[in-house]
């Protein structure tokens, strides 16, 4: 799937793919992951900005709705990042936004709940009725002024500059230990969001291509340096061949992914901007979608 869209003077292209992985194949588990982005309509040229959204539902027993949570938190930041877009002058405070993220997460999901009830012995707390639904977040936001950022618990979210830097816009996260990841399901998860706003000042750098993904596809690979190489193959790739090039073989390359590394869901989703409005050239035969070693 792929967008493109006019953002002052610069279009925009986007798209993304997600793969059910190898390993839920085998254990006949649905794929917990999503993503999405606004404008949603394939193809479509506008002039305005954009928001992309990756979610990954927590594996285990204890969150069997999360393909579900994962869903409607992808949902749910499209609408609310969407407001950010169309704001005539946003706020770098995120918390609002933060806030009303999380809360609307939550009536989404005990209005789920409502619908498809759980039998239970006891009365559950309200985190307790969440938990099956637990689910990370990466959501960005660009405008031709405005650009804002957030993340709760693990996944990958890059930048890419004309000057060909690749690097991470949020800090790690900190108190965590293995596998855990912080989560939209926690009485905390506010304390949890990773957020940074930024205004537009001429003379700065002003990011040309941004990457979400889910992290089953950073675990795939063996090290921050050979994930963040693939992150600039596909900007390089995407600049040369287009974005539609790389969409047709990106579920494909995705699938690989899970195959040959983590064998978890895998996610990507990919925005590009280019100095005109033209559409994404067709690929070139002898071009092709990154393909580096896993």
């Amino acid at each position: 799937m792929a967008d493109t869209m006019m953002v002052n003077g610069t279009a925009w292209s986007l798209g993304g793919a997600s793969v059910r992985g190898a390993a839920h194949v085998r254990r006949g588990q649905p794929n917990q992951d999503a993503v999405g982005w606004v404008p949603p309509v394939a193809g479509a040229e506008v002039t305005g900005a954009f928001a992309a959204a990756v979610s990954d539902g927590h594996g285990g027993a204890a969150y069997y709705r999360s393909e579900v949570g994962a869903r409607l938190a992808v949902e749910v930041a499209k609408a609310a990042l969407g407001r950010f877009l169309e704001a005539p002058l946003p706020s770098d405070d995120a918390g609002p936004l933060v806030a009303e993220i999380l809360a609307t997460w939550r009536q989404a999901v005990m209005h789920d709940l409502a619908g498809n009830p759980v039998e239970s012995d006891w009365v559950e707390s309200e985190q307790e009725k969440l938990l099956p639904y637990g689910a990370t977040l990466a959501a960005v936001a660009i405008r031709p002024d405005w650009l804002m950022a957030l993340q709760i618990g693990d996944g990958d979210m890059l930048f890419g500059y004309p000057d060909g830097r690749v690097e991470r816009p949020l800090p790690n996260d900190e108190g965590l230990f293995g596998e855990q990841t912080y989560s939209l399901c926690l009485d905390n998860a506010a304390e949890r969001f990773r957020v940074r706003t930024r205004r537009r000042i001429e003379g700065q750098p002003w990011p040309d291509f941004v990457m979400l993904s889910t992290d089953g596809v950073s675990k795939s690979f063996a090290d921050e340096r050979t994930f963040l190489s693939i992150a600039r193959d596909y900007r390089t790739s995407v600049r040369k061949i287009g974005l539609r090039g790389v969409l047709d073989q990106l579920e494909k390359w995705l699938s690989d992914v899970s195959h040959r590394g983590s064998g978890d869901d895998v996610t990507l989703c990919l925005a590009v901007g280019a100095p005109s409005a033209a559409p994404a050239a067709a690929a070139p035969a002898e071009e092709r979608a990154p393909e580096t070693s896993v």
